[in-house]
């Protein structure tokens, strides 16, 4: 016994059998997996005759124990092979040999049920268990087997991860979690993207010397956001993370040892020996690290980069020498798909979640991929400045519907990159005609062209909304968040039309035989509309001279000849042959000055693919661009009695104007290629106009002759189709709107539905109520008030409310067919209104959102612990914020009140360094940590003001000084500025402003001048935009680039509703601009302090009986007994103190009451008196 114990452990763990326990596991696995890939081999030549005698006899003999199943054998073989390789060191004969047999006689069992050659042995498996199990259940348990001996093989588990994306992707619905716990978020993208690249690179590059490192740290904060327990005993529970999205989409770099490889080689080509270290891959950026050989100077590196440009072919590249910390230079290259950042996956970050810092804010990713996050109270103040308006815009040839006509963005007012210009101008938008404030160049940006089925289009950045409606809902949606199938709302019925009437035009001065003058028009007229538009549509402009016109018609030519001799004064045109054919004439005429008159009006030379409407036209009132419109259609259109009124051109942008130029009269239309005999396929584009449009057509537009008059009456006289005002999407909130009428009007008896009396609601609805609430059917618009007045008795209810807005403007909602990238200029308007804009016939969003700072604060802080003063001229981007608890005072928009509100900043901050000396506090912080819970809390209070140029064109001197004295002593009582600004110019950043505030945010700027502005170095003027961005602090010696998260404002919206809806009882606090609350004795101001109400607060005489009554008073005490917020206890406790109820504050220890024996006896004195008086 003791021999064979001795025996047993003298044997190796982990060896395969005795004779061989001198070779290592992995040694001995990928012998073996040689050897089944050599035996894999041998069965397959054996097979087709080419294993010799050996060969042969194990085909012939195992081909009749297997039949076809032969033939899995050599993959089993080869399985087994893989497995070895992969795990190895693990024990042959355990898991690899068990499942390969396993696979191999489930495999042979399926061979034998479906094609019933599985040899003997399949007929052996197979045949009892069909007998047990049927043939389908057979099948079913066999496959079962096969992948249980797969995951056997392979040691393998099975992950639920793509299951659970796909089922995402079809549902599109977030988890309602509760409040408080973290959402799961997809923010792997950028991870995924690298892994791919490290896949496919495999970061051995032999004889390049490249050895490329990609950072990215991976999002690990999935969990609950920490539970912050107020200083007053309530409980705060910040705004669930689920309601922010995550990152979206994946980096696409391109090639990257390509590029890298074009990078050593331009700069070897200019005499810059280099060597390739590490890559890093950005949301936006990909920064190709290199080590210059010793003895080159940065500035030859610096020199090249238009060169780097070329040979990359991108722009703009940024060179960054040296890497901070590093001795290496970084090439930044644009990646050529970005990935959007989003808020929530910040939020999430284990590095957010777990910081006790109140003030820690989320800035974005930074070129490696690692979250970014500042301390606000280290920094302690902000400056923003760029064009912050570049992530949302749209195409600069963007057709808007104006008071000056339908013209683009470049058109209205042509704007040099990345710059801005007040501009008053009335435009067509969501609710009707406003008038807009500014317009944007955004410089040049990716869009996406998002294209209708009717051939509408419109080109949009990922951040730039569209009115959509999806589920009986209209919102707004972002460009990038758009899918096929999505509906969008077409505005229609517009009837902004321009007011162009005199023509000022003179003819050149040089008189040649063709130079003679005529007669022209000095104004618009319908007659000159209609020439122009006959002449566009048949006819042209050439080299030589001619103004050429064709057509085979007699009675168009008559029109068209009058036209010459009433608008000219031309009574003897020639009249040609056209070409070959017998049919057509061409009516010319040889006149250099009537040629110039049509080219001032806007008519080209042109080829037929490459005219478009004169702009003239497009400036015109409605007659004269309904003229046109007849003679285009007249010339090239045609009557169907079947198809309405139809158009081919081979010219797509001219059919497009019309389109939209339809729109304007409320007219919906439709393009598609048309494919004409003997032309190139796809050459041609026809536009329709049918069914109810047509009946609109006819009434707007009409018809130039007789014929076309008489064939529309066959048309109109037919059923009309009103397929154009369908609503679609509705089914869902029509179903609750009838289980709703069902639960208050009726209840359900053996005999069907028994109705209340008196109720005066019909028994029975209209027919097609029923299939519009189940989804059968769409409601048109006419039907639609047909639903709302039956289901009137319901109008108190959201449902009907959210129905019944959908009627208040008749869009044309329009299914979305396709999606595809562009890239080009952009501009964007602002409208202060209805924050809107038409588009290309789309309705249009147009604000501008900078809220990621603001909402990573409110995700940390109860309004006990932060408030804000938010300032915010444009009255568009801050004022969303109304409402939530943590405001000290409504969004500031009048410059006057920002003023005040800066001095009432002042003076709190005055009064706070009072009560930090009394207390013997350093800071806010350790006058926090020092004091007991009955001495007064002081909140940080941040100040944002957007946009800073706003109030410096109006108070430069006050705003100045109010900002500079902040930014110099506010950090310690805890005060704080956020200032941004879209115009970085030295009237705007003052230099004692850019001196008091060292942390700077830089967005894409047009020049190198507007970067040192902002940052005193060049850089910015490199950035992307939308996001882009160069960040610097106090603590930096270079800026940092970093893509900026970003929230999108559906977002910012629920989180507000959110802190509205689970604290209302917080009231809103109101900040007293009285003088005696602004005046400030460091700075004045010329501002009218006095047209301000300073009268008492009428809960003076309460709060006064509250302190006497208690004995003891303080701000929060206040703001508990009076439940109302800071600014007004303080205020209170201020008119407390001056009129001697209260002592002076000491520091932590609570205001002695002094004027309470006073109040009590004066009370009783007068109430004396009245009764002396009385008898």
């Amino acid at each position: 016994m003791t021999r064979s114990r001795k025996n047993s452990e003298d044997k190796p763990e982990g060896k395969y059998w005795s004779p061989l326990r001198f070779i290592s596991p992995g040694t001995m696995s990928g012998i073996l997996s040689i050897f089944s890939i050599v035996v894999a081999i041998f069965l397959l030549m054996g097979a087709f005759e080419f294993g010799g005698q050996a060969g042969k006899f194990v085909y012939n003999n195992l081909s009749y124990l297997f039949g076809m199943g032969y033939y899995i054998l050599p993959i089993v073989a080869i399985l087994l092979a893989i497995s070895l390789v992969k795990e190895d060191g693990r024990d042959l004969s355990k898991p690899n040999l068990i499942g390969s047999l396993i696979l191999f006689l489930s495999s042979l069992g399926l061979v034998n049920l479906i094609f019933v050659k599985g040899g003997v042995v399949g007929e052996f498996l197979s045949t009892p268990m069909v007998s047990l199990f049927d043939v389908y259940l057979s099948g079913v348990l066999l496959v079962a087997l096969a992948i249980v001996s797969l995951l056997i093989i392979f040691n393998a588990s099975i992950k639920f991860e793509l299951i659970s994306k796909l089922i995402q992707a079809v549902f599109k619905k977030k988890e309602n979690l509760p409040d408080g716990e973290l959402a799961p978020l997809e923010t792997a993208a950028i991870d995924k993207a690298v892994e791919e690249q490290n896949r496919d690179l495999g970061f051995k590059i032999s004889g390049s010397g490249i050895k490329p490192k990609i950072e990215f740290k991976k999002d690990e904060g999935e969990g609950f956001m920490p539970i912050i327990t107020r200083r007053s005993g309530k409980v705060w529970v910040p705004p669930p993370i689920s309601l922010l999205e995550g990152d979206r989409g994946k980096p696409g770099v391109g090639d990257i040892k390509a590029n890298a490889n074009l990078i050593k080689r331009t700069l070897l080509n200019f005499g810059i020996v280099v060597e390739m270290d590490e890559i890093s891959i950005g949301p936006s950026v990909t920064r190709y690290a290199l080590k210059p050989a010793e003895g080159v100077k940065l500035s030859k590196i610096l020199g090249l980069q238009n060169n780097l440009e070329l040979a990359l072919a991108a722009h703009p590249v940024r060179i960054e020498a040296p890497i901070p910390g590093k001795s290496l230079v970084g090439i930044e290259v644009p990646n050529t798909l970005k990935s959007t950042i989003g808020l929530g996956s910040l939020v999430s970050d284990e590095e957010y979640t777990r910081s006790s810092l109140p003030l820690f804010v989320s800035l974005g990713r930074d070129i490696a991929g690692r979250s970014n996050f500042a301390n606000l109270a280290r920094m302690p103040h902000i400056l923003i400045a760029g064009a912050t308006g570049s992530g949302k815009t749209c195409a600069k040839d963007t057709y808007v519907f104006s008071e000056n006509g339908m013209l683009t963005f470049d058109e209205l007012c042509p704007l040099p990159l990345n710059s801005e210009v007040n501009y008053a101008l009335r435009v067509a938008t969501r609710d009707g005609v406003e008038t807009t404030s500014k317009n944007y160049n955004n410089g040049m940006c990716d869009f996406f062209k998002i294209t209708t089925n009717e051939g509408l289009s419109i080109e949009v950045t990922d951040e730039h909304p569209l009115w959509v409606i999806e589920d009986g809902s209209m919102r707004w949606k972002n460009g990038g968040s758009i899918e096929i199938g999505d509906y969008v709302a077409i505005s229609r019925g517009s009837k902004l039309f321009g007011e162009l009437e005199k023509i000022d035009f003179m003819p050149s001065p040089n008189k040649t035989n063709k130079a003679r003058e005529i007669k022209t028009p000095t104004t618009m007229t319908e007659e000159l509309g209609l020439f122009m538009g006959m002449l566009t549509a048949d006819g042209g402009l050439t080299i030589n001279h001619r103004v050429v016109y064709t057509q085979m018609e007699g009675e168009v030519l008559d029109i068209y000849i009058r036209l010459l001799k009433d608008l000219f004064g031309i009574t003897a045109p020639i009249i040609a042959k056209s070409g070959q054919s017998n049919k057509a004439k061409d009516v010319i005429v040889n006149s250099k000055h009537l040629k110039e008159f049509l080219a001032h009006l806007g008519l080209t030379s042109a080829r037929a693919q490459e005219k478009e409407i004169p702009r003239s036209i497009r400036q015109s009132r409605p007659e004269v661009i309904r003229a046109f419109i007849q003679g285009l259609i007249k010339n090239d259109g045609h009557i169907s009695r079947l198809k309405g009124l139809e158009i081919t051109l081979a010219n797509k942008k001219l059919l497009q104007q019309l389109q939209i130029s339809l729109l304007n009269f409320g007219i919906v239309s439709s393009i598609h290629r048309k494919k004409v005999k003997f032309y190139e396929e796809n050459s041609y584009w026809r536009l329709t106009v049918y069914g109810g449009e047509f009946v609109t057509y006819a009434k707007e537009i009409g018809f130039l002759t007789t014929d076309e008059g008489n064939r529309a009456k066959q048309v109109l006289a037919l059923h009309r189709n009103a397929n154009k005002n369908i609503i679609p999407t509705l089914s869902p909130i029509l179903k609750k709107l009838s289980l709703m009428y069902r639960e208050m009007f009726a209840r359900l008896t053996n005999k069907g539905w028994l109705y209340q009396q008196n109720s005066l609601v019909p028994k029975y609805s209209f027919n097609s109520l029923r299939s519009y609430a189940s989804g059968d059917r769409n409601p048109s618009y006419d039907a639609l008030e047909k639903i709302l007045d039956f289901y009137k008795p319901l109008s108190d209810s959201a449902p009907y409310k959210e129905v019944s807005k959908i009627q208040d403007n008749t869009f044309y909602w329009a299914r979305v067919a396709t999606i595809e990238k562009t890239f080009g200029e952009g501009y964007d308007f602002e409208v202060p209104g209805s924050h809107s804009f038409v588009g290309n016939g789309f309705v249009n969003h147009n604000s501008v959102t900078i809220h990621a700072i603001v909402t990573s604060l409110l995700f940390r802080n109860p309004p006990e612990n932060l408030k804000f003063i938010m300032i915010d001229p444009k009255r568009v981007e801050l004022t969303m914020y109304n409402g939530i608890p943590h405001l000290l005072t409504p969004v500031v928009t009048e410059p006057k009140k920002a003023i005040l509100a800066l001095k009432w900043a002042a003076k709190e901050m005055e009064r706070r360094y009072t009560i930090l000396e009394a207390s013997s506090s350093r800071d806010i912080n350790s006058y926090h940590e020092g004091t007991s819970k009955e001495a007064e809390v002081m909140p940080f209070i941040v100040i944002i003001i957007d946009e800073l140029a706003d109030l410096m064109q109006i108070y430069p001197r006050e705003l100045e000084a109010a900002v500079v004295r902040l930014a110099q002593m506010s950090r310690a009582v805890g005060i704080h500025l956020i200032l941004s600004t879209q115009r970085p110019s030295v009237n705007i950043i003052t230099g004692l402003i850019k001196a008091n505030i060292p942390a700077r945010i830089a967005l894409q700027v047009s020049s190198q001048i507007d970067s040192r502005t902002i940052l005193d170095t060049a850089g910015a003027e490199k950035l992307l935009g939308a996001g882009d961005m160069l960040f610097l602090s106090g603590e930096m010696s270079k800026p940092k680039r970093i893509q900026s998260a970003y929230i999108s404002e559906k977002e910012v919206k629920a989180v507000v509703k959110y802190l509205r809806d689970t604290y209302a009882d917080e009231l809103q606090d109101e900040i007293n601009f009285s003088t005696e609350n602004t005046s400030n004795s460091i700075f004045s101001s010329s501002v009218d302090e006095d047209s301000f109400d300073g009268n008492d607060d009428e809960m003076y005489e309460e709060a006064r009986a509250t302190v006497v009554g208690a004995g003891r008073a303080s701000t929060s005490f206040l703001q508990r007994k009076l439940r109302i917020g800071y600014a007004r206890a303080a205020r209170l406790m201020d008119m407390l103190e001056e009129r001697g109820v209260i002592g002076p504050g000491s520091g932590a220890k609570p205001r002695e009451v002094i004027g309470a024996t006073q109040s009590t006896v004066g009370d009783e004195s007068i109430d004396a008196n009245m009764e002396e008086n009385t008898t």
